[in-house]
């Protein structure tokens, strides 16, 4: 995905309009406009700004992975996977792996009740 795809599916993730980002960051809505568009790219500072006030880093932004030999193990996946998804998704994710941890601690409760 591109940056300017990924500045989008962030902003429409956080509701935002584009008048409002730019507005935000000094920037006019034609600028967000054309980031988006992939029609011209943020200089370093401007990109600096939207991974602050977004909170994620540059590199998921411009989707700049450095590979490493073991990127196949299932935490690269996991995070790669977890990049990509808007704010809303992010805490579904988040409150499936908390119900997989307590059903582990749960398992493991009974298991050692079981066996004693």
């Amino acid at each position: 995905m591109s940056f300017g795809k990924n500045l989008e599916r962030i902003r429409k993730g956080k509701k935002m309009s584009q008048a409002k980002l730019g507005e935000l960051l000094g920037l006019t809505q034609q600028m967000v406009s054309s980031y988006e568009k992939d029609l011209s790219s943020p200089n370093v500072d401007v990109l600096i700004k939207i991974a602050d006030y977004f909170n994620v880093s540059i590199d998921s932004l411009v989707e700049h992975v450095v590979k490493k030999p073991d990127d196949d193990n299932s935490q690269s996946r996991f995070l790669r996977y977890y990049e990509n998804l808007n704010e809303n998704d992010r805490d579904k994710c988040i409150t499936i792996v908390q119900t997989l941890l307590e059903d582990r601690e749960m398992s493991q409760h009974r298991k050692s009740r079981k066996n004693n």
